[in-house]
């Protein structure tokens, strides 16, 4: 009887100790279900998060495309994201472009340290026009309310990094080889009798690199007079340089309209400056001529003669003919030549962030873009460029 019972509560004991084990190995691999679910369900939302932020680079390279150069999101960094889109009730994006600047090329502190910056400016602080290479840069900008902000002071600054062969050393000391085409072209404002003045005007010239000329002692051509440094309000770097000679502020050539009273039409002018011609009237001043017009475009053009160059082992002298120029704006604001993007996707507590830049005259993002094919059908995916061999 005794040993019957004994029997029966070992067994007992035995039922409750595997049902133990069993409970906690339930509970453990619940557990391990549970949390593999909530990462499951972590990646799925967090990709929503992602999508979402792509909606926001989309939405604002939709924003830049429909707007003039310079375009900003409330102000840009200033004042912070602009816009709140919500996709469904827990899935949103927000973004904001930052597009405006006083200085051209701008230096981003964000992707470069600011101190190396300032200790290289030939490889920061400017950019290169190769031999024949062409850049139009708008000399104004689009504010939020959408009025256009003109550009009236600003400054080019320019030089070489090559060295001359001793023959045309004379001729470059006397200024006699040009380096640097500049144009500005801009729609004339001034009234006419008629009340139309839409006409398409322009001034330009040919720039020689003043010997001597270096990251910190540019050649010069512009409005804005340099006060030997320039400190960007944006990136808080300090640009330093005094002009190598006097500030270039005049133009030789013009392409304008000029308007007769008596038959109350324009007709074509084309002027070349000669100042050994007592009869021609004085060259058009770029200040006068920003003055008189409005959504002014600046052109630059490498017209460098390769020849002049000293032979170099190992280059050319197509590839040692380079201009280094940088743009200053010290009063107003000039477009980037990088419009950035950010853009952050949320789901419930999950946030994505993605960094977009653009160039003014492209729509697709520089970096961090990808072209692909999604097709379900077994041909496609033997074939997936729908190429036929020939037999």
């Amino acid at each position: 009887m005794n040993i019957n019972k004994t029997q029966k509560g070992s067994a007992l004991i035995i039922a409750f100790l595997i049902m133990g084990i069993l409970m906690t190995l339930a509970l453990g691999l619940s557990n391990l279900v549970i949390r593999e679910v909530r990462i499951t369900n972590d990646i799925i939302n967090s990709g929503k998060a992602y999508y979402a932020a792509e909606s926001g680079i989309e939405s604002a390279l939709l924003d830049l495309n429909q707007n003039l150069p310079g375009y900003e999101t409330e102000g840009g960094m200033y004042k912070g994201i602009y816009g709140d889109f919500k996709l469904d009730e827990d899935l949103t994006f927000e973004y904001s472009i930052e597009n405006r600047t006083h200085t051209y090329p701008y230096v981003d502190t964000e992707i470069i340290n600011k101190e190396i910056a300032q200790d290289s400016p030939k490889q920061y602080q400017y950019n290169v026009l190769d031999l024949s290479e062409s850049i139009s840069v708008p000399l104004f900008t689009v504010g939020e309310d959408g009025d256009i902000l003109e550009i009236k002071n600003f400054r080019i600054e320019f030089f070489i990094d090559a060295e001359v062969a001793p023959q045309y050393s004379a001729a470059v000391t006397n200024l006699y080889i040009d380096m640097l085409r500049w144009k500005i072209t801009g729609i004339k404002t001034s009234d006419a009798p008629d009340g139309k003045s839409f006409y398409t005007e322009s001034i330009g010239d040919y720039m020689p690199v003043f010997v001597g000329s270096t990251p910190t002692k540019p050649t010069c051509l512009g409005t804005a007079e340099s006060s030997g440094s320039f400190k960007d309000p944006d990136s808080e770097i300090i640009y330093n340089g005094t002009c190598n000679g006097s500030l270039w502020e005049w133009a030789r050539e013009s392409y304008v309209f000029e308007f007769d009273p008596i038959t109350l039409t324009y007709t074509t002018q084309s002027k070349i400056w000669d100042p050994l011609d007592p009869t021609q009237s004085d060259p058009i001043m770029i200040s006068q001529f920003l003055s008189g017009h409005k959504t002014n475009y600046l052109t630059l053009t490498n017209i460098f003669n390769p020849d002049v160059l000293q032979e170099k082992p190992g280059v050319t002298k197509e590839q040692q003919a380079k201009i280094y120029y940088r743009i200053i704006v010290p009063n107003e604001e000039i477009i980037r030549e990088f419009a950035k993007i950010k853009s952050t996707g949320s789901y419930g507590k999950l946030r994505q962030q993605i960094e977009a830049f653009i160039r003014p005259e492209g729509f697709l993002p520089v970096f961090n873009f990808s072209l692909y094919r999604t097709d379900v059908t077994e041909k496609s995916k033997e074939n997936p460029a729908g190429f036929t061999p020939s037999s």
